[in-house]
């Protein structure tokens, strides 16, 4: 009779149980796994399947960290300037000093899920750990189990967005109207096309097509690190953020008529120009704030200009579909989670108008 494996046994069931190491623990402990089967020849051929998927190359013996290094610097050239260093910042600042030493093939699910859980606990928003989380399995997917990405992450509340008051937003406008024709275009056009403060400073007025009355989106202005351990900055042009960024934004006539007041006393190619040279959004974020002060507003980010222009769209009854398009966002469900507080309000008046539908004399 064939000597049978002592990693499987009949249960109490009827089935047969076989058990193998799926993982390693930091100590180096055995995780086991298990399959089962009807049968105990069905079982052998289970376990010798899940011990060549719980195989891990010889990468696995590498240091995490310098995996992730050599991931980001093998990719530094398929992704935006910006983009690296923020992955760069997630390896210094939170993958190094939590993993320090550890191979790849000591990392499971308990470990992984203990890093999650001490980075919500260090006061990062859950958004922030996810993007961490998520470039970690990018950068080891190949190497580690995959069962270490099977743990809880947490839940990105979206809370909906703060904008001002539409009379808190008149005064700006008022304010911006009356200030220097760089803030007063900059401010007014974000307002009503919903353009990032990046996509305002990086429009030419190649950009601006006044016969089809049409704004194209084409790059964006960061400012962005200059190299590693440097605490130096440089302005860099970039292209729109994302693929559904490249978007062209009809203009109404107002802003036609306002862009070709600017355009006149303007120099350069750029829409936002000073002897010549481009502004760059910080530039635009500080004149903001002292906008936002002298028309006794309190203070909140250049960003909450998209914010009013989608709002104040859905308030005038622009369809999803549409804003999403402007608004250059990847699909319309984006666009309504992040302004569902508006539908809120959108609907209930809209179920108020049903009012002049129910005659009461006629009942």
């Amino acid at each position: 009779m064939a000597r049978r494996s002592r990693n499987i046994y009949k249960r109490k069931d009827g089935r047969f149980e076989a058990r193998y190491i799926k993982a390693r623990s930091t100590e180096g402990k055995a995780v086991y796994g298990s399959v089962y089967a009807k049968t105990y020849s069905e079982a052998k051929i289970k376990l010798e399947a899940a011990k060549e998927t719980t195989k891990l190359p010889p990468k696995a013996h590498h240091k995490a960290v310098d995996i992730a290094e050599k991931y980001l610097e093998t990719h530094k050239n398929l992704i935006k300037q910006s983009t690296y260093w923020v992955y760069h910042g997630y390896i210094e600042n939170h993958i190094r000093p939590y993993f320090k030493d550890m191979r790849c093939d000591q990392i499971c699910q308990d470990v992984m899920q203990a890093f999650v859980n001490e980075k919500i606990e260090s006061g990062l928003s859950a958004a922030t750990v996810q993007s961490i989380f998520l470039f970690i399995k990018k950068c080891l997917e190949e190497v580690i189990d995959s069962s270490s990405y099977q743990i809880r992450l947490p839940m990105h509340s979206h809370n909906g967005v703060d904008v001002l008051t539409f009379n808190e937003q008149k005064r700006l406008e008022i304010v911006a109207k009356a200030s220097d024709p760089i803030c007063k275009i900059g401010v007014i056009l974000c307002l009503y096309t919903g353009i990032r403060v990046g996509e305002l400073c990086g429009l030419m007025w190649s950009d601006i097509d006044f016969a089809g009355k049409q704004l194209h989106v084409r790059r964006t202005m960061q400012r962005v690190k200059a190299g590693a351990g440097d605490t130096k900055t440089e302005i860099i042009l970039l292209p729109p953020k994302s693929k559904s960024s490249w978007r062209s934004i009809p203009l109404p006539t107002f802003l036609l008529n306002l862009l070709k007041e600017h355009r006149a006393g303007s120099a350069g190619d750029y829409v936002l120009a000073r002897d010549g040279r481009a502004v760059e959004p910080r530039i635009m974020q500080y004149n903001f704030q002292r906008l936002l002060s002298k028309a006794e507003v309190r203070p909140v980010a250049f960003h909450v200009t998209r914010h009013l222009f989608a709002t104040r769209a859905l308030e005038n009854g622009f369809d999803i579909k549409t804003l999403s398009e402007i608004l250059g966002h990847s699909s319309p469900i984006i666009t309504l989670k992040k302004y569902a507080h508006v539908m809120d309000e959108h609907k209930r008046r809209s179920m108020e108008s049903m009012a002049s539908v129910f005659q009461t004399d006629k009942l």
